[in-house]
Parts: C-alpha cells; structure tokens; sequence
C-alpha cells in the first residue's frame, strides 16, 4: 500500500538550498526513489547494473559531459532511510513511466521528479508494477484526486524559482526521506544506463523515405516473404560485419519467423532487448573509462579531452556497432515486417555509413 504522506513545513525551503548548491545539476535532473529495494536491485530495474564503481554525482556529471558529442546516460544510487535514491544529471530514465513501474513491481513504491533545460517537467508515483498518477508541474494543474493528491497538497508549483523544490519535496512526502545538500559529494554505487536508442526506433519506415527512397517504394508491391528475406539479408550482414557470436543473436538469424507464433516471437524480442542492453552497457563502461574527470580546473579539463580523442576507443566503437546489429537482428522478430525491414536497415546504416550506397542498392536489388 501507498505510505503516509510526511509533511514537513520546511521541506520546499530545504530543496531550494539543494538545489542552490553547487554540487546538484541546476537545469536538467531527475531524481528517484523507490522503497525497500537492495541498491543492486533497484539499478537493475533502472536499466543499469549491479557495479563495484562508487562515484559522486558531481563526478558522474562531469564524465556524462566529457562525453560529448556521444551520450553517457549514468545513474549515482544509495540507501537513505530504506529508500533507495537514485539521481541523474542531465538523465531522465527515471522520468520514464515504464522504468518507474518496474521500480514498483512486487508491491513496492517509487516516485520520480524530473524537469530539463527546456521546462519539461514531470512528477510520477507507482505503486506494485502500475503508476498511479503523474502530471508536468509546469503546464499542468496538479490533480485534485487520485493516489498523488494526498502527496502534492499544498505544494506550490506556480512560482518557478521554487517548483523544481517543490517536486522534490513530493518525493520527501512519498518516502519520508529527507535528501542531504551533501549527498552530491559524497561516493555512491553507480552505473551506466543501458537504454539503446536504437532498439525500438520509432518511424522507422519513415526513416526509410529520407534514407533509401526506392527501398520504401518497393514496399508497396513487395509480398511480407520478400521484405523478411531483405530484412535478413541486412540483419545477416550487420551480424557477420560487426562479428557478433551471441547464440541468442544467431538462432534468432536461422529461424523462419513466420512460423513462429507470435508469443514466442514477443519472447524472443524481449530475449534479444535484453541481450543489446548488456552489450550497450559494454560499450558505455568502456566510454566511461575513457571520460574519468580530472577535476573542475580548466587545464585539468583540456587535459582529459586530449587524453579521450587520443585513446584507443576501437573496443568501445566495437561494441556500438555490435548493439546496432542485435537490433538488426531483432528487426526480423517484428510483427509488422514493415518496420522490422525499418528498424533492421537503420541500424545497419549505423555500422558503416560510408558504405551505406552500397548496401542500400544490394537491398534494394534484392527487393
């Protein structure tokens, strides 16, 4: 069942302080938590990974940063109180509504405060594997019933210095929790999040349009056993480019997937989702090593960028094109084979965009 909703008069004044500080992300955040959970256990829900690493959120801020142009999605978790909190700079896996239900499973609770640079904004709660209620306390009203209401009552959301607070106070109503300023500076567990952009590329058939014109026209008059022999050629040559020996990857290339119901080929997809998040969050750990920060100084900062363009970062890029051609794979376990062609070719585009005319062509040829 829910908690009781623990009211503290200074809670709003509290979290401005935090936020004041120097060691909290000060425009995009997203702060969790969830109750009861081992903090390896709540990481893994969260798409991450039960790690020996221990950093503070500032320096996961500024690794996630010496990344750039590439993304490093890491999460910086620990026990307060029996709530495990779970804090993202310049993340929002916790403001996704499927991640904050998985938190929940098994009869627990967790809540979510999440806003970015560009005033999107959410506060969330659910409880046991279902969420209850969530709204963006910047444009929304809050709700006036339903299972959030008792947290959010009289928490102020119109004044904007203080409603990024406010939120947060939520989370303190929720668990009871009182988040320290110091906390930021201090080690805790953490790990990479393992979302893979790619993995459920939305519009791929539109992708298609921009991308390979005459491919996306022959769909019009292909039969699904044509698109599904393409959509294997393609997956078939991502797999073989990129060397990926996964057993779970190869079976899924040599079955006929038509044959297979569609149950099981829900089950394989999952199958295949969670083998790509493991070899993505591969991919990330080796980012990360190379984006260690040095410290906030200005010529410590220089340093650590010159020593990251300098590195030996095959592995790393291995591993990404390894992702996209499990994705590939997966591309011939979708219902639609529409957009499993979509999401097969996309990804194959990834690997190796300077020899992507050519493979365009072949599959169009093939078609």
């Amino acid at each position: 069942m829910l908690p009781e909703p623990t009211t503290e008069v200074d809670a709003v004044d509290h979290y401005v302080a935090l936020l004041a500080d120097a060691g909290w992300p000060g425009e995009t955040m997203c702060l969790t938590v969830v109750r009861g959970l081992p903090v390896a256990e709540a990481l893994i829900r969260f798409n991450g990974e039960a790690t020996d690493r221990e950093v503070t959120l500032v320096d996961a801020g500024q690794a996630s940063t010496a990344a750039f142009p590439d993304e490093l999605p890491l999460v910086v978790a620990d026990v307060l109180d029996g709530w495990v909190v779970l804090a993202e700079d310049n993340g929002w896996n916790g403001a996704d509504l499927s991640v904050l239900a998985r938190l929940s499973e098994g009869g627990t609770v967790a809540a979510s405060a999440y806003w970015n640079v560009n005033l999107l904004a959410q506060v969330a709660l659910a409880h046991d594997g279902e969420v209850v209620g969530a709204f963006d306390f910047v444009i929304d009203e809050p709700p006036a019933e339903g299972a959030m209401e008792p947290f959010i009552r009289g928490l102020d959301f119109t004044d904007a210095e203080r409603m990024c607070a406010a939120a947060l106070a939520f989370l303190e109503r929720v668990s009871g929790v009182r988040v320290p300023v110091d906390w930021s500076t201090r080690p805790h567990p953490a790990s990479v999040i393992g979302r893979f952009p790619w993995l459920n590329r939305s519009g791929a058939t539109g992708w298609l349009t921009d991308m390979a014109p005459e491919l996306h026209a022959g769909l019009s008059t292909a039969s699904d056993a044509q698109v599904r022999a393409v959509t294997t050629l393609a997956a078939t040559w991502a797999c073989e480019t990129t060397g990926v020996e996964d057993p779970a990857v190869l079976d899924t290339l040599a079955r006929d997937v038509d044959t297979v119901p569609a149950a099981e080929r829900a089950v394989l997809r999952e199958r295949l989702a969670e083998r790509t998040r493991e070899e993505y969050r591969q991919a990330l750990n080796l980012r990360w090593d190379h984006c260690r920060p040095l410290g906030l100084e200005k010529i410590a900062a220089l340093q650590g960028e010159v020593s990251r363009r300098n590195a030996d970062r095959s592995a790393e890029h291995g591993s990404v094109a390894r992702t996209h051609a499990m994705v590939a794979a997966r591309g011939r376990l979708m219902d639609d084979p529409r957009v499993g062609l979509g999401l097969a070719v996309a990804n194959a585009y990834q690997i190796d965009k300077p020899g992507w005319p050519a493979l365009r062509d072949r599959l169009t040829q093939a078609l």
